[in-house]
């Protein structure tokens, strides 16, 4: 935050690079004010509230959701996503929720207790194998 270049600066920047491709919210936006910001924004979402923050672009189109209000000049993330989560597949949920929390860990305020890189590699083949369905030994898991 406004220091040297750093490996635990990148990670940051990486970590709300995610946050707001997968939010759609970027972290100036005018809904993020005093100590509301783009971090806080998902981790007080997670994991009940997830489609009210997920970018709409990126859910079946039955589950768009408003995320925030607006009210006494304080931020409030919308209820009423539970009926909308179930439209959702299991699995897509926990990827979202994965994805967003690999997010969370990056940029989180301490540099030291942040996620390294070679960690968030390792999550996201994780989850994209678990998404595409894929075993252990590479090749995919049959549903039944």
């Amino acid at each position: 935050m406004g220091g040297e270049p750093s490996k635990q600066g990148d990670v940051y920047s990486y970590g709300i690079l995610t946050l707001e491709m997968f939010t759609g919210k970027r972290p100036t936006d005018e809904m993020f004010k005093d100590d509301f910001n783009l971090h806080n924004f998902v981790e007080m979402a997670l994991p009940e509230r997830l489609v009210q923050i997920v970018d709409s672009s990126l859910l079946p189109r039955e589950t768009d959701e408003t995320a925030v209000r607006r009210e006494h000049g304080r931020n409030y993330i919308n209820d009423g996503g539970f009926e909308n989560l179930n439209k959702i597949s299991t699995h897509l949920q926990k990827c979202f929720v994965s994805v967003l929390e690999i997010g969370l860990a990056c940029s989180g305020e301490s540099p030291n207790e942040r996620m390294s890189m070679g960690d968030v590699i390792k999550e996201i083949q994780h989850i994209k194998n678990a998404y595409l369905g894929i075993g252990i030994h590479g090749q995919r898991q049959r549903t039944s």
